[in-house]
């Protein structure tokens, strides 16, 4: 049964990887994405009572859930499932270093941009230089918590500025992982012998449920926020790239059936079902979107992290994946 974490993965490339982007914003720009704010309910619900549209949405269901049995019972791909999650489970120790590898390039990216934290907090250059230095920090291994505090205050101030930075929240999470798991290596403060100062290891049975929470939220909150609520940001982005042209369905359908695959990616890592599967989903996805619209490296570091981190500790406590198959968590 474990090796349903993939099977998904065909389906979810081929008819959702074109347009399922995690920000729209960075994608058309701010002064776009805020001119074209706002609800129009009907936009959306008119695809459902189109009969072509609805067998699209039948189908596409109907493949996944037949991959998702079948698969499994496929003994050479359960094996290799098997192998391949046993080799992640040696990569628990790497964990710190992934973390500080995300957090460090965003904020030098966000720095050198002079942007706070995210493209779309763009008035605020007087916080480059903080950036950059907890950055270098972070990436050195220096001072590495109280780079790490600096990082996490620098997040929540731009939270308290603007509440779309809610679909950062993967940042907070990569600095939570960073914080528990007390660990500088390899880095300076590691070599030189300092204390992590405060030492918080005895948390770090919670650092998966903290990393795939914050991940998920964010998922949750761009797919409600940019693709439901304000459908017509979303739509300028079918429209800008031609994205008919590669599945020919109206905009309407693309932006709704975006918003649908991202709010069912970003629940199921919330709340811990099959969390592997989904975080592998996601980083397919991220890393296709990525190459597609030729996005910024640094604005999509936290999310190149923080998913193999959910991917290698799983579900963790108070998941659905504990609750079903609690032998299953460590």
């Amino acid at each position: 049964m474990r090796a349903k974490f993939v099977l998904s993965i065909p389906i979810i490339l081929i008819l959702c990887s074109p347009f399922v982007q995690a920000h729209v914003s960075y994608v058309i720009g701010t002064d776009e994405f805020r001119a074209r704010e706002g609800p129009d309910a009907l936009f959306l619900t008119k695809t459902l009572v189109t009969p072509s549209n609805m067998l699209l949405i039948i189908g596409t269901a109907a493949a996944a859930l037949l991959l998702y049995f079948y698969l499994p019972k496929n003994k050479l791909f359960a094996r290799q499932v098997r192998g391949i999650l046993k080799r992640a489970s040696g990569y628990h120790d790497l964990v710190p270093w992934i973390a500080r590898l995300g957090l460090g390039i965003a904020l030098i990216g966000a720095g050198t941009a002079h942007v706070l934290i995210s493209p779309t907090m763009g008035n605020f250059p007087s916080f480059a230089s903080v950036q950059i230095l907890a950055g270098f920090l972070i990436l050195a291994g220096f001072l590495t918590p109280i780079a790490t505090l600096a990082a996490i205050a620098l997040y929540l101030f731009s939270l308290s500025k603007d509440f779309y930075m809610l679909g950062n929240l993967d940042f907070l999470g990569l600095a939570l992982v960073l914080l528990v798991f007390a660990d500088s290596r390899p880095g300076v403060d590691h070599l030189l012998g300092l204390p992590f100062f405060p030492n918080l290891k005895s948390l770090e049975k919670y650092a998966p449920t903290a990393i795939r929470v914050c991940l998920g939220l964010a998922f949750a909150f761009l797919a409600l926020y940019e693709k439901i609520l304000n459908p017509h940001t979303a739509e300028l982005v079918v429209a800008k790239y031609n994205l008919a042209s590669v599945i020919p369905v109206s905009p309407a359908m693309w932006v709704l059936g975006t918003g649908l695959v991202e709010l069912a990616v970003g629940l199921a890592i919330m709340l811990g079902f099959r969390t592997r599967l989904f975080s592998v989903i996601a980083l397919a996805v991220i890393t296709a979107t990525f190459f597609y619209f030729g996005e910024d490296v640094s604005s999509h570091a936290t999310l190149f992290a923080a998913l193999p981190i959910v991917f290698i500790l799983g579900s963790g406590r108070f998941s659905l994946d504990s609750f079903l198959k609690p032998e299953r968590v460590r």
